[in-house]
């Protein structure tokens, strides 16, 4: 029998268990004879197992077996589960993430792991035989922990019921019911230019179909953060114990879905803040103790679900970050100058950790120092068109807030005339549009800002920040504005026109248009025209 068919599933089916797997282990060494929790990893090598030797994968399933085995003898009270045990548990893990990696490649001969079922099998806990741990590097902990991408399970019930889309199936449908809603809205303004009123009422139930389209196309995609999150434990674990640390880390809100898409655009920027709260964040015990803390330090990442949004926050009771040393660092690598220095915010000076380039680590390391990781951070957030905000305090540990959209695909967007363009703004950038007096608009330390609810915001021209020509003419009294917020400050931005709100399906730009600055997207209205989509934050970088 040909069981080359059912490949992909079984890749998806072993890195789930290889998953589940590791985030209880680390569990265990928390709650030592916790015995659901060793009940739980032994399911999961036993099927692991059984399955692959029901795909005729033998080395996986020698592999499987005797961590199986270990797990027996804890399960049944003959030994106890200690660190050692722990390590070479992670080190079998790891060895059959490479496994099911080479499954997926298609090779045909998978490599065995000799040297390591022997050390399983010669285990003794009671002798203490410390296993060398082998922290993966960080090329390998992202090959061999992303989530699984052939496949996607799709829950109809809270049965056992459950099928197997491939997700590039769930990407042509969100793209086909994206070209749906573009071909209505072609539908509605050729009917008004032909005066066809009749067209009117199919029209309007055209588009209550394709929103219903819509929701189920998307709720199809949707997964629990749990898809990316279950490898942070043992990444949290690995790095800490690396670096001597004592670090407790909890994760709340894993149960909360989003676009499988946005999920995978946003893991590697999480697991850089995690390296970051615990290689800059956490002091060793011993200074810990010294400053009045407690011996172990904590780490905690928190997802909560607000409306069409989610807010991801990871918050340590580590050092915090020193205010000043920021402005230090960013005035020696010329990022700002001394008169930026002077009025910047509180928010604006912790912003500085995501200018390119910027790095507060003495040394460069494995782990950091080389002032690209937060910067990347920031571009995967604005891409996706969420919002970064940092808060931090020295001495009292820092908390990374993401707020992200639930999807990215379809989208609600307001929008607005600047010059020649039509430009479209996320809604959920957008915190209200107002019409300013010129008046209204003052000068101060170089810049254009407008008092808002009694703070001073600042004022962009969007014909400026996109190179458009400025109106000619006699200058209006009164002029249209959006007012955004970026990382929890506001701006405001001049436009010629608002046009009104609308929901878009944003295509990506291929080259040479993304390279477009302040550009994250495009779409294409009913009557053929191009609108592109802002990313705020890009858009008024290092611009006047």
């Amino acid at each position: 029998m040909d069981m080359s068919q059912y490949r992909d599933l079984f890749v998806s089916e072993a890195r789930e268990h290889l998953n589940a797997f590791n985030s209880l282990i680390v569990r265990l060494e928390d709650l030592t004879g916790d015995q659901k929790l060793i009940d739980e990893l032994f399911r999961h090598a036993h099927s692991l197992k059984g399955m692959a030797a029901t795909m005729g994968y033998e080395p996986i399933a020698r592999l499987s077996h005797v961590m199986e085995d270990q797990l027996g003898h804890v399960r049944d009270g003959e030994t106890t589960f200690t660190p050692s045990l722990a390590d070479l548990l992670f080190e079998g893990a790891d060895a059959l993430s490479g496994m099911v990696s080479q499954v997926e490649s298609g090779i045909e001969t998978i490599t065995e792991s000799n040297v390591l079922i022997e050390k399983l099998a010669a285990f003794d806990p009671s002798a203490e035989i410390k296993s060398s741990p082998v922290l993966p590097d960080e090329s390998n902990q992202a090959a061999s922990d992303s989530p699984p991408t052939a496949t996607h399970n799709f829950r109809q019930s809270d049965s056992l019921k459950s099928i197997r889309i491939k997700t590039e199936t769930l990407d042509h449908l969100v793209n086909i019911a994206g070209e749906l809603f573009t071909n209505r809205y072609r539908l509605a303004e050729c009917a008004r230019r032909s005066g066809l009123s009749d067209f009117d009422p199919p029209l309007n139930q055209l588009a209550a179909l394709l929103r219903e389209l819509r929701d189920v196309v998307l709720q199809a995609r949707m997964v629990p953060f749990a898809f990316i999150a279950e490898r942070f434990p043992r990444l949290v674990r690995d790095l800490a114990r690396k670096q001597g640390k004592e670090v407790a880390f909890h994760i709340d809100g894993t149960n909360i879905e989003l676009d499988r898409g946005v999920l995978e655009e946003i893991a590697e920027p999480l697991i850089h803040i995690l390296r970051n709260a615990v290689d800059h964040g956490m002091s060793t015990p011993d200074e810990r103790v010294a400053a009045g803390k407690p011996y172990s330090g904590e780490i905690s990442l928190t997802v909560i679900r607000d409306k069409g949004y989610v807010e991801i926050a990871v918050e340590d009771d580590g050092c915090g970050m020193d205010s000043e040393r920021l402005k230090t660092k960013a005035l020696q690598k010329g990022i700002i100058s001394l008169e930026q220095a002077d009025t910047m915010t509180q928010q604006e000076i912790l912003m500085l950790v995501c200018a390119p380039g910027f790095s507060t680590a003495e040394t460069v390391s494995d782990i950091s120092g080389r002032g690209v990781g937060m910067d990347a951070v920031q571009n995967a957030v604005h891409s996706l068109g969420g919002a970064l905000s940092i808060h931090s305090e020295t001495g009292s540990g820092s908390r990374i807030v993401l707020r992200l959209p639930i999807t990215v695909s379809i989208i609600h967007v307001l929008l607005v005339q600047s010059g020649e363009f039509e430009i479209a703004f996320p809604v959920n950038v957008v915190c209200r549009t107002l019409e300013l007096l010129r008046d209204d608009i003052l000068d101060e330390a170089c810049r254009k800002v407008v008092e808002l609810d009694g703070t001073r915001v600042p004022v962009k021209s969007l014909n400026r920040l996109l190179g458009q020509p400025v109106a000619a003419g006699p200058a209006t009294k009164i002029v249209p504005a959006v007012v955004c917020e970026i990382g929890g400050d506001k701006i405001a931005f001049i436009a010629d026109c608002i046009l009104g709100q609308q929901e878009i399906f944003v295509r990506p730009l291929t080259t040479p248009l993304s390279f477009l600055r302040g550009i994250s997207g495009a779409t294409v209205t009913g009557d053929g025209r191009v609108v592109f989509v802002v990313d705020v934050a890009s858009l008024t970088r290092n611009r006047p």
